[in-house]
């Protein structure tokens, strides 16, 4: 019987699956009650990644391939839905797991039928240096949202209440996210984390989120490029989502706004 069933959606990720499944077979304290499907959005190497996987792994992966690239979500659904176990962890190619239990995680889940979604602690680079795990929920004011997750992932204290996790790599309860609907589809990138867990919360109440401080996974995004196209995709589809909940517009646009002046890339539009 499989306990944890990680998803792993790939588009032209070559480079990086290959790292990201060694260090997460490396931290499989699970044995075969581990479930690992890769979900492939028609990449043009899928040929060669599936004769290697295939080489490397065997059975032990699951791939399965979409004939078009209909973003994030839907690939993650794919594999949501192909799931076996009652726990699912969502995973970037790009992630690295650096420190992990997964016999843990699903012990919490096991123990407290409440439980819905588990973060972990993220960072940016081999030296430790920290990432964003958590941030505030989209429709707090735009200042506030940022200094408040600033901050908060400063002194690494997540509330539930008011933050969500980074969608990098996380946990969910299965039967909590297929009655909130999955992934939104019409959200192609961005913006799904704080999605999701407005609809689970509003669908469950009574659930609540873990924070694992203990448990690090590596996200090297301290050296992305900046790219106008991505900060407008990031706040069409947050936009999108504010939207659904019927939340006031442009407080998103705000926040970010904030984050380009202090990084100092504002001046670059």
């Amino acid at each position: 019987m499989k306990k944890l069933s990680v998803i792993i959606v790939t588009y032209n990720s070559e480079s990086d699956i290959y790292g990201c499944l060694e260090a997460l077979f490396a931290h499989n304290d699970l044995g075969d009650a581990l479930e690992v499907i890769v979900v492939d959005n028609n990449s043009r190497d899928f040929a060669h990644m599936q004769s290697e996987l295939q080489r490397l792994y065997g059975e032990r992966i699951t791939l399965l391939r979409n004939t078009q690239n209909g973003g994030y979500g839907l690939g993650n659904n794919v594999g949501i839905r192909q799931a076996s176990s009652p726990v699912v962890m969502i995973m970037n190619p790009d992630v690295r797991l650096v420190q992990m239990s997964f016999r843990e995680i699903v012990s919490l889940y096991e123990q407290d039928k409440n439980l819905a979604i588990c973060g972990f602690k993220q960072i940016v680079n081999l030296d430790g240096k920290r990432g964003t795990s958590f941030s505030m929920l989209n429709h707090y004011n735009g200042l506030l949202r940022l200094v408040g997750g600033v901050l908060a992932n400063r002194l690494n204290c997540f509330c539930g209440r008011f933050m969500y996790f980074c969608g990098a790599c996380f946990c969910v309860r299965k039967a909590f996210f297929e009655k909130a609907g999955l992934f939104d589809e019409a959200i192609f990138l961005y913006g799904e984390e704080n999605d999701i867990h407005y609809r689970i919360h509003k669908a469950f109440p009574e659930a609540h989120d873990v924070y694992l401080r203990k448990a690090v996974y590596l996200h090297p995004t301290e050296d992305r490029p900046y790219s106008e196209k991505a900060v407008q995709l990031r706040i069409q589809s947050n936009e999108y989502v504010m939207r659904k909940q019927g939340r006031k517009q442009g407080t998103y646009i705000r926040s970010e706004e904030q984050r380009l002046k202090w990084s100092g890339l504002l001046s670059r539009q």
